[in-house]
């Protein structure tokens, strides 16, 4: 029989002889055994690599899991059967998996027959307890931290740009810095304002604001760097759990405890409904795009073919001017021959008209309201059906009294139907007055600001040189609650129609019943 050797060790130091050890036993086992050994590197180990982790997912022993390698070996062989896995779920979906796939696993410490039903259920209750001491070790860890958590320590890792560490009466904690936290609460106020991450790394730069790296050494007694702000970093602050005092690791994912629930630690530099309203914001823009100077990019479009209407230049007796243009009229490709409009005149015109129709309208906000989906408690329900199995196979192998267990396991099993028959609440938001006019927002934005508020307001407007048809009615409505849905523009060599899009819902939610 072709044996593949699989190698795993959950902590890899430097003394330790356990990868060696296991392959020692697997080799004397085949010698003995008359068996061929499927040769293996040290790239096929799994060292450093939990029991946790499923067998599938495992950078080692994945890769030997595929079709292209199913017809190079027979068997799985482990030195010893948690070396395989530590989860019992795991165990069960790798055997169906093996069996279906005309494969085996030998395992020498215990030697186990998985060909017969009670090698098998062995096996399983070997696994039950391998994963019960999995969990028992990493409890004592999270126990450890928890307690340090609880008196307000600091448990290691970089400290939050905009925190500080603290020396508390045992070990150290953290806390909001009194230079940078405003910083961080001033970053969120500024993009949701509409702001761009650019502008913001720009104020940041020119404010002489230290970067989160500098900060860590300014600390450390070691010299700044020549080190700026860009949109990149803005946007990883902004978009971090660790604003609102929560735990995080390196990749930005927020740390969990043992219910599933986001560890905090300090205090909240902004509130959960500004951190909310950004990082809505930030979903509709999940790419940092190149900064944009040009306010309609995105939101012009030409009325000859519908394409959209992009910048462009020229210099004329030393005299630069600016235009929109269709994407085809400025490649001349042949698909669109529409004349040009100048830039400052279509910029100044659907600023007018907005102003004047929605100008002094209040705007409003989505204010996300969470739902529920039951998917935390169905995972809870799940893990103890699978800890109550094991308990139930280990009991009839022993001798064991497991009608309670079995009772136990039958009511989990109901709460588990139970909450699949659920349905789950869907999330929602609702409109929330903000006390700022359009006319007041309008003015605060820059020109990346606008561009991008009109973006996520969905405002478009169809852009033409000449005069340009009626509105047909399938356009949509002309007006909601009272608010104008479309603006039309007709100044001399200028034509457009505006479409408020969203805007106009934002607006009309604020707008005065008429009777």
């Amino acid at each position: 029989m072709r044996l593949l050797p699989y190698v795993r060790l959950s902590v890899l130091d430097d003394a330790s002889t356990s990868p060696e050890r296991q392959l020692e036993k697997i080799h004397y086992y085949a010698r003995f055994g008359d068996h061929e050994l499927v040769p293996i590197t040290e790239a096929d180990y799994d060292l450093d690599v939990s029991g946790s982790v499923s067998p599938f997912e495992r950078p080692g022993l994945a890769p030997w899991l595929q079709d292209n390698r199913l017809s190079s070996w027979d068997a799985i062989c482990v030195a010893k059967l948690d070396r395989l896995t530590r989860s019992l779920i795991d165990f069960v979906s790798l055997t169906a998996w093996l069996e279906a796939n005309g494969k085996t696993l030998v395992c020498l410490d215990p030697q186990l027959d998985l060909t017969t039903p009670s090698g098998r259920a062995f096996a399983q209750v070997l696994v039950t307890f391998a994963e019960y001491e999995r969990e028992t070790i990493a409890a004592r860890v999270r126990d450890a931290w928890h307690k340090l958590r609880a008196g307000g320590q600091y448990t290691g890792g970089q400290v939050p740009f905009g925190y500080r560490p603290v020396k508390l009466d045992k070990g150290w904690g953290y806390e909001p810095d009194p230079g940078y936290g405003p910083v961080v609460a001033e970053m969120y106020d500024r993009y949701v304002r509409y702001e761009s991450l650019g502008s913001i790394a720009r104020w940041l730069n020119e404010t002489g604001v230290l970067t989160p790296w500098n900060v860590t050494r300014r600390r450390n007694g070691k010299p700044v760097k020549d080190t700026t702000w860009t949109s990149t970093s803005v946007r990883k602050i902004l978009g971090s759990r660790a604003t609102l005092g929560a735990t995080v690791k390196t990749d930005g994912t927020p740390v969990r405890d043992a219910e599933g629930v986001v560890v905090y630690r300090a205090d909240a530099l902004v509130s959960r409904d500004v951190w909310e309203r950004v990082q809505a914001r930030l979903q509709a823009n999940p790419v940092s795009a190149k900064v944009n100077t040009w306010t309609l990019t995105g939101i012009a479009f030409c009325a000859a073919c519908g394409a959209p209407m992009y910048s462009a230049g020229a210099v004329y007796l030393g005299k630069r001017y600016s235009y929109y243009g269709c994407v085809h009229a400025l490649r001349r490709d042949g698909q669109c021959v529409a004349r040009r409009v100048k830039a400052a005149e279509l910029e100044t015109a659907i600023s007018r008209e907005l102003l004047v129709l929605v100008g002094e309208v209040e705007l409003t906000e989505s204010k996300p309201v969470a739902g529920h989906d039951y998917f935390e408690e169905m995972k809870r329900v799940a893990e103890q059906i699978a800890h109550l199995s094991g308990e139930v196979a280990l009991g009839a192998v022993s001798g064991r009294d497991v009608r309670a267990d079995q009772e136990t396991l039958q009511r989990a099993h109901a709460e588990l139907a139970r909450l699949a028959d659920l349905k789950p609440v869907a999330a929602r938001s609702e409109p929330v007055k903000t006390g700022q006019t359009f006319r007041q927002k309008w003015a605060a934005l820059d020109v990346r600001g606008r561009n991008e508020f009109l973006r996520a307001t969905r405002v478009r407007a169809v852009v033409s040189r000449d005069e340009m048809p009626p509105i047909e009615k399938q356009a949509g409505p002309v007006t909601t609650a009272g608010i104008p849905r479309i603006a039309l523009i007709t100044d001399p060599g200028l034509h457009a129609v505006v479409y408020l899009g969203s805007l106009g819902d934002m607006l009309a939610a604020t707008a005065p019943v008429t009777p």
